[in-house]
């Protein structure tokens, strides 16, 4: 379905309204359009509709969570209305808008812990909090790394480790250059 040319990326729904000056990111609505849009609704844009008007599947939203609280992660478990502000995903069960498949995925994810804490206004009810978890939780540092390397006899994927925590990628390269650890390319790994 392609122009005779083969240039299908010009085709009208991939092109940016004329009126659209600045634009957010690939799958966000163009900035100018966004706030109009939303100052006639008289509602926020939210992240979880993409520019066509298709709402995203659970997979991207979980993605989006995942992404934004790996980019959290030393921020700990974070409220859902924090993951709401950013993502534009409802996580909280007292909302109306919860979206309980999400959760679902969620709670089932190795990458996500979930702990439930105390409400603040209505302290008998137990609010989910979400935050990320690394392959090797325990590795927080040079030195836990180093240790979880040598617990692993046939050696560890610096994929596996590379989620740790900020400063691992370094902090590997530091210890191969060093000679504590030996690095070997695995072609399997590509």
């Amino acid at each position: 379905m392609s122009n005779i040319h083969g240039f299908d990326f010009l085709r009208s729904e991939h092109t940016l309204p004329s009126d659209a000056t600045a634009f957010d990111g690939p799958g966000a609505a163009p900035a100018a359009a966004a706030s109009a849009a939303a100052a006639a609704s008289g509602s926020r844009s939210s992240p979880a509709i993409y520019s066509s008007g298709v709402a995203r599947t659970t997979e991207h939203k979980q993605f989006d969570v995942i992404k934004f609280l790996n980019a959290h992660r030393s921020s700990g478990c974070l409220p859902p209305h924090v993951i709401q502000t950013s993502t534009g995903v409802h996580l909280n069960p007292a909302s109306p808008s919860y979206d309980s498949e999400l959760a679902n995925s969620l709670s089932t994810n190795p990458k996500i812990r979930i702990e439930e804490v105390p409400d603040p206004e209505n302290p008998t009810l137990l609010l989910p909090t979400y935050g990320y978890q690394a392959k090797f939780a325990n590795v927080v540092d040079r030195t836990t790394l180093l240790a979880q390397i040598n617990r692993c006899p046939n050696g560890v994927r610096k994929r596996d480790l590379s989620d740790s925590y900020v400063g691992v990628e370094a902090d590997i390269d530091a210890l191969i250059t060093a000679g504590d650890v030996l690095a070997v390319a695995n072609p399997e790994d590509r």
